[in-house]
């Protein structure tokens, strides 16, 4: 059995687009009279998320995005063209359907980040990885491109944010990711299957963002703080450590230095 069970909805139209869903919405709530945000940030970690309120002047969004949306004030003189969005759930559906409703807003880039697991021995918690493709075992990405290679990040927004780790002096890791929908369900022979093909981490996002925002035209990119480590076929977490919170918090500032700077890429 492959997905989607039905290959012939890829000549399909859907009964309603997330531009419809959100001409719904302003209906009922309004979506606020302030313009989209040019980029966003998707935090999927609380901590992250209280970071970034707490450490740059925001503006919570008004309307229906509201209550996961701030808009940061001042990024390079330009007021809330970039925003951060949290409190939306984990998982490649719920992150899926943020994408697409913020891309219907008229957001135009992002970056993605959390927390994920080590596949190899040399990557402990705190390690920084950025993410250049991503195997698909997700069932989202499949509803919108065929089955086939892992899918990609936009590449010139990737290349922005290695720049900008690089002036920041943060040592990374560039490779591909394990994407999985199954948190609970994630196995020895799959560890040993995935890094044999050069997976460094595993989490729960980037596939299907990836493949909605090649379907969509908008340009993602997306990194990682190691947080536990499945490299020994053991699992050792440290969600709460000092090293794996430090990372989250140095690849955000670095993710703004991108966004910021991305009004300069072309393509």
């Amino acid at each position: 059995m492959s997905f989607p069970l039905f290959q012939e909805k890829y000549d399909s139209s859907p009964f309603f687009n997330p531009g419809d869903f959100l001409g719904y919405m302003g209906r009922l709530h309004k979506l606020g009279d302030r313009p989209a945000p040019r980029a966003v940030v998707l935090s999927y970690q609380g901590s992250l998320y209280r970071h970034a309120l707490s450490s740059y002047k925001t503006t919570q969004a008004e309307g229906y995005f509201g209550s996961w949306i701030h808009y940061i004030e001042g990024t390079e003189g330009r007021d809330g063209e970039i925003a951060v969005a949290g409190n939306f759930g984990v998982g490649a559906p719920s992150a899926g359907v943020i994408l697409e409703e913020l891309i219907a807003w008229g957001v135009k880039d992002f970056v993605s980040m959390g927390f994920a697991g080590s596949l190899r021995p040399d990557l402990p918690p705190g390690s920084l990885v950025l993410c250049d493709g991503a195997f698909r075992d997700e069932g989202t990405s499949y509803h919108y491109l065929p089955e086939g290679d892992m899918a990609r990040p936009d590449v010139a927004l990737t290349e922005k944010l290695a720049s900008a780790l690089r002036g920041r002096g943060l040592e990374f890791v560039a490779g591909p990711t394990w994407t999985t929908d199954a948190i609970y369900r994630e196995t020895p022979l799959e560890v040993v299957n995935f890094r044999d093909l050069g997976a460094l981490v595993v989490e729960m996002e980037a596939s299907a963002l990836f493949s909605i925002a090649a379907f969509r035209g908008a340009r993602i990119a997306s990194c990682f703080s190691v947080s536990d480590t499945l490299a020994e076929l053991v699992w050792r977490p440290e969600f709460h450590s000092d090293t794996s919170a430090e990372g989250l918090r140095n690849l955000f500032a670095a993710a703004l230095d991108a966004l910021g700077r991305q009004d300069r890429i072309t393509g």
